[in-house]
């Protein structure tokens, strides 16, 4: 009786660790910054885990609908403000106008622009989620006329000026 008590104890913690609902999500945002090919205005999306947000918001239980309500959507604008920057070639800030943000799935999508942009390099740094877990790692992909440049960011990594695709 004892043997398959812990037998089944044993099987218990393995269905557990092995549910989707405890599974621990990448630790890692992905922004698009897309030049307009109609208009030139650089738009943005930022693509990060809901959940995550709420921990680094220090928001507690609150729900991903939190972030479709007045409140959460100027609470997004204000922390992808903060931890995002978007600048000229020389590191000059340009700046953003929040679009909006929509929650799919477990995935908030997060959108701004920054107006019109002729230059040929940006100054790009993104520490989106860096301030809830330094493993948290960020791509950046830029897009002009079908072609993608990309970079990454890590916990201290420093701005990364990019030549347009």
């Amino acid at each position: 009786m004892k043997r398959s008590g812990v037998a089944l104890l044993g099987l218990l913690a393995i269905s557990l660790a092995s549910s989707p609902a405890l599974a621990h999500r990448l630790e890692a945002a992905l922004s698009v910054v897309e030049v307009n090919p109609s208009n030139g205005v650089l738009e943005i999306t930022h693509r990060l885990y809901a959940h995550d947000l709420e921990h680094a918001l220090d928001l507690g239980p609150v729900g991903v609908g939190y972030f479709e309500t007045p409140e959460g959507q100027a609470a997004i604008k204000a922390y992808c403000e903060r931890q995002f920057l978007i600048a000229d070639g020389q590191g000059k800030a340009m700046p953003l106008q929040f679009v909006g943000a929509e929650v799919s799935g477990d995935l908030l999508y997060v959108y701004f622009e920054a107006g019109r942009y002729r230059g040929r390099d940006l100054t790009l740094d993104s520490n989106l989620l860096q301030d809830f877990t330094e493993a948290q790692v960020n791509q950046v992909n830029v897009r002009r006329n079908g072609k993608t440049v990309s970079a990454r960011f890590q916990t201290g990594t420093a701005a990364q000026r990019m030549r347009l695709p």
